[in-house]
């Protein structure tokens, strides 16, 4: 789809290259993107949710594989696996039109078929009967499952123009309105909620991404009702509501993945609306989430934070938290246009996100912590032995615990391409570097960007126009924190009071500006130490450590795993203040393999020079010295 003036970039209009490009085909076609399904195929496959298992009064009970204990909070199990499958089919569809496979889009559209199919007469989409729908007292999943699938079909539609799919998204959307009316209803009143519940939320996201297409506000109006309702009841996850955001001394406490998914509601509320009140929440959102993130960005959410300062070695964060911290970031990153969100969805992105994925083998951390001594199931545990905690290890699927953060790992990639590149008018915005192309047009003229670049790995951008007619345009190119001399063809710009570099002139085939950034490794002091980072990579100490295998998924090289550390002296390693960091080049078939620093470390009362590698090459690590 094609930009207008203050539109998010659509789904499909920005696509990886390179080592991007590269990771999202591999994950697609050989990780656990693609093979998900496969592996717990009574959870995405058999059970049809959305159409002939349908939730009724009936149903008392689902295994969802998670390990549980007696207790009225069971009874979320019910919708799981609306999140589960439509979490997973939101990054499906999206890598499958990213990496262009064909096996795969089919597969996507056979899907959004079946989807289609279940929609009833009066335009309702989800997973309850007709016993149940909107007539909910407690614990529910109405909103979430709606949300998580509707951003899938959403992001569909945006690629291919399919208007049948907008015409259904539109008709499940006035049919939820209408059942829920903006001032004669209260859909978060509802006794002893959980997670559904608190998830539920997340329906304005579906009110922006169709604000976005449509260009109606009702859609943003009934995003604000939502925020005001969730705000006027007892829910289980407080650390949104304004009252809790503005005592000074409220930390936040709920269940993380809430926490940072439900900024975007409050983000949407107040750049709709312009209020103060909400103003002053979300600046006290922002001051509460600071002390919650880790060095490597990764906010805490193992699972709950629990009032807790991040830590290095004491607090972990889920995948999903990573995810949706991300997605909150991209927002705020849309409405603000300041360099500082681009500087977090990046580092969030290259060192957390990247740091709890395997370097070797399809699998993901359910939790990570950022100096991570082993994967034993607790944090940082000394013994391998059998716990109730399973959550600090890697697995392609994880279903001992819940099967969702990883399918949040296979939206996050094509969440951060999206968001890549912008455009308001004839300006041009360069939000988040790598490599990628940008389809749009200005005056009508039909455009192809491209970031020529293996960034992050290396500081050096080119970026190129294809185009059949001059225009004039200008491109905002962000000016990162970690870019110490930053120039556009030998030059340095100008840079706004927003963090960006501003270009004007001629757009056309000629066009090739090269940026270089001028990044070098740098020690950075942190309370819990030094820590060390080139450009928005943040390098470890890789320790070594024993794999042992814990379960096989039925196709090869699909299996969980957990490690514990061999050599436990190097925990204790101390950087010797002032040595040398030198950068070295290297050449990897990982393309973070391609980049060391090495320095001087002292273990043992003994010196040594000891090779850094980015924190998403590691299994263990240390991060702080």
């Amino acid at each position: 789809m094609t930009q207008n003036k203050s539109i998010r970039t659509y789904f499909g209009d920005v696509k990886p290259k390179g080592w991007m490009y590269k990771q999202i085909n591999h994950d697609l076609l050989h990780g656990f993107v693609g093979k998900l399904d496969q592996m717990v195929p009574d959870l995405i496959v058999e059970d049809d949710i959305y159409n002939k298992d349908r939730l009724t009064r009936l149903v008392k009970s689902k295994d969802v594989g998670a390990v549980n204990s007696e207790g009225e909070w069971n009874i979320q199990f019910l919708w799981w696996n609306s999140e589960t499958q439509s979490n997973w089919w939101d990054g499906y569809i999206r890598h499958a039109f990213l990496s262009g496979d064909q096996e795969s889009i089919d597969k996507v559209k056979k899907y959004v078929d079946d989807k289609l199919s279940s929609q009833d007469e009066d335009g309702y989409i989800g997973v309850y009967g007709t016993d149940l729908r909107y007539q909910h007292t407690t614990e529910n999943g109405e909103l979430w499952a709606k949300a998580s699938l509707f951003r899938g079909l959403i992001a569909y539609y945006e690629i291919t123009n399919e208007e049948r799919v907008l015409k259904a998204l539109l008709r499940a959307m006035d049919n939820t309105m209408e059942n829920y009316p903006i001032g004669n209803s209260t859909p978060f009143k509802t006794d002893k909620p959980f997670a559904g519940v608190g998830h539920g939320l997340t329906f304005t996201d579906v009110c922006f991404q169709l604000y976005n297409i449509t260009g109606e506000s009702k859609y943003l109006d009934y995003a604000v009702f939502l925020f005001d309702d969730y705000n006027t009841h007892q829910v289980e996850e407080e650390d949104i509501l304004i009252k809790n955001l503005m005592d000074k001394e409220y930390k936040f406490k709920g269940h993380g993945v809430h926490t940072y998914e439900h900024l975007r509601s409050l983000v949407v509320a107040y750049e709709h609306t312009k209020k103060s009140k909400y103003k002053n929440a979300l600046e006290a959102y922002l001051q509460k989430l600071s002390i919650a993130e880790s060095i490597s960005g990764g906010p805490i959410g193992d699972e709950w934070v629990f009032g807790r300062h991040a830590h290095s070695e004491s607090t972990g964060y889920e995948y999903c938290s990573i995810h949706e911290l991300l997605d909150s970031f991209t927002l705020l990153l849309h409405y603000d246009k300041d360099s500082l969100w681009g500087d977090k969805i990046e580092w969030l992105f290259f060192n957390a996100a990247q740091g709890a994925r395997h370097p070797e083998h399809s699998s993901i951390a359910y939790c990570k912590s950022d100096d991570s001594y082993s994967m034993c199931g607790e944090i940082n545990s000394e013994t391998c032995e059998e716990t109730k905690e399973n959550r600090f290890k890697y697995s392609p699927v994880h279903k001992d615990v819940a099967v969702c953060c990883v399918p949040n790992a296979g939206r996050i990639h094509p969440y951060y391409v999206q968001n890549m590149w912008a455009i308001e008018g004839d300006e041009i915005y360069i939000n988040l570097y790598g490599p990628s192309t940008f389809s749009t047009k200005i005056d009508g003229n039909e455009i192809v960007f491209e970031q020529v670049t293996n960034y992050p790995i290396e500081d050096k951008i080119i970026i190129k126009a294809t185009s059949n007619k001059q225009v004039d345009g200008q491109l905002k190119l962000r000016v990162p924190k970690w870019a110490k001399n930053f120039k556009i063809n030998g030059e340095f710009p100008k840079v706004n009071k927003k963090g960006y570099a501003v270009w004007k002139g001629l757009i056309d085939n000629s066009l090739s500006l090269t940026i270089e950034m001028g990044n070098q490794p740098a020690a950075f002091q942190h309370t819990e130490g030094t820590y060390f980072a080139y450009g928005p990579l943040l390098f470890a100490l890789p320790l070594d450590g024993k794999e042992e295998k814990t379960k096989e998924w039925g196709i090869d090289g699909f299996y969980d795993s957990k490690y514990q550390y061999t050599d436990d002296r190097l925990k204790d390693a101390v950087w010797v203040e002032g040595s040398e960091l030198k950068k070295i080049d290297n050449s990897g078939a990982h393309y973070l393999d391609q980049v060391t620093i090495e320095t001087s470390l002292k273990v043992d009362d003994e010196i040594k020079i000891k090779s850094l590698v980015p924190i998403g090459r590691t299994v263990l690590r240390k991060i702080t010295f």
